[in-house]
């Protein structure tokens, strides 16, 4: 295979990855448009010539559709519209269909209702720049009623990311090893515990990690079956498996093991005030790590 034939096929392929990942952010872009009521920002979401269905309306042309869902949603209401699981399918050199459920809470006088339901948008995308030609609504629950009751498990979904994206910042501190990013990781009182005992206090924590993360290995850890459980407002418990790969001249290791993170949530960032480490195999791969 030739070098051109390989950037072309190199080419092929992040031309790919570019329009699905436009065309993922267009449905993020419409949400925002349409929950901070941006209706210019809404009109450069589609087409001149886009169409919308939904039960019992066809619009079609991007002023008709801009126009019906200012009626819809009026300024005073509040609007929150989450995509959930968009699967973008390629279709074409810069266009994609973008098929997503969409939880939708709204608030406002004589306007309280829940729901969820299907997009399906076909996306042509230019300079990176992603426009809907046709979005089609397909709803499946309209709870009407009052948000308020909703709240409580908002925000448990959202201290549930915010718990998992410090477990992740933590894994890419150590791997990196970045110092001043793990001291982000943790509470002033944090407390870690090893096979080693236990260490009280962030510069205690971080005294032990720069004994541990000493020498020249590259290092990866990987993080899975995470599982949460709600300890109350701003605080959760996150378990993890979690397997590391260490290489190095002469170095080749694998290992795997359990994480126990309390974690709190501090003005929407995440901070591990709790962790214990458990490990159940750590072994050279050249070997491998059968009994005898």
């Amino acid at each position: 295979m030739s070098e051109s034939t390989d950037l072309h096929a190199l080419a092929q392929r992040l031309e790919r990855l570019e329009t699905t990942e436009a065309a993922r952010s267009t449905l993020f872009a419409y949400a925002q448009a349409v929950d901070t009521r941006n209706w210019s920002m809404l009109g450069g979401v589609f087409s001149e010539d886009a169409v919308c269905e939904m039960p019992g309306l066809l619009l079609t042309g991007r002023t008709a559709i801009v126009e019906a869902l200012q009626g819809m949603l009026p300024t005073e209401f509040i609007t929150r519209h989450l995509i959930v699981n968009p699967q973008v399918t390629w279709t074409a050199p810069g266009r994609a269909t973008v098929r997503a459920t969409v939880y939708y809470a709204h608030e406002g006088s004589g306007f309280e209702a829940t729901g969820w339901g299907d997009y399906t948008d076909e996306i042509v995308v230019t300079d990176g720049i992603g426009v809907i030609t046709r979005t089609v609504f397909t709803p499946a629950v309209h709870l009407p009623g009052s948000i308020s009751s909703l709240a409580p498990r908002v925000q448990q979904l959202e201290t549930a990311e915010l718990a998992r994206a410090v477990s992740w910042r933590y894994a890419n501190a150590v791997d990196a090893p970045d110092f001043d990013l793990l001291k982000s990781v943790f509470t002033e009182n944090a407390v870690l515990t090893t096979s080693k005992g236990s260490r009280t206090g962030r510069e205690e924590v971080l005294k032990y990690y720069a004994t541990a993360l000493t020498g020249p290995v590259k290092r990866k850890h990987f993080l899975l079956n995470q599982s949460l459980t709600p300890l109350g407002p701003d605080l959760v418990l996150l378990e993890s498996y979690f397997l590391y790969t260490f290489s190095g001249e002469d170095t080749s290791t694998i290992g795997w093991g359990n994480y126990v993170d309390r974690i709190h949530i501090i003005d929407g960032v995440g901070y591990i005030q709790d962790k214990r480490i458990s490990a159940d195999l750590h072994a050279d791969s050249r070997i491998g790590w059968a009994r005898p």
